[in-house]
């Protein structure tokens, strides 16, 4: 699946569910993806989102995208990953109302 196609489906679910806004990091977003590479994927959810709602967002995407998927909050992004994923990430999705 191309990279356009992967980024359209996660835009197309995250419209569903209770995300401000997501990024794709990583390989993915340095173009360094191999078929054997997972996606990393930092989302700002909405407050209330509790981690049974992360757990299902994170099962959902998987089966959606037939890859694994690393799913992180802006929150739950530990300090040493931090500088990685801001140096390479891609806004792909951003909530307008």
């Amino acid at each position: 699946m191309s990279y356009q196609a992967i980024t359209q489906q996660i835009v197309d679910y995250f419209k569903t569910q209770p995300v401000v806004k997501a990024w794709i990091f990583g390989s993915y977003a340095r173009g360094e993806q191999t078929e054997n590479s997972d996606i990393d994927i930092l989302i700002q959810p909405e407050q209330s989102v509790g981690l049974f709602k992360l757990s299902g967002m994170h099962l959902d995407l998987q089966d959606l995208l037939h890859i694994d998927v690393d799913l992180v909050t802006v929150k739950g992004l530990l300090p040493f990953a931090r500088k990685s994923a801001d140096r390479d990430k891609i806004l792909i999705y951003e909530r307008t109302s």
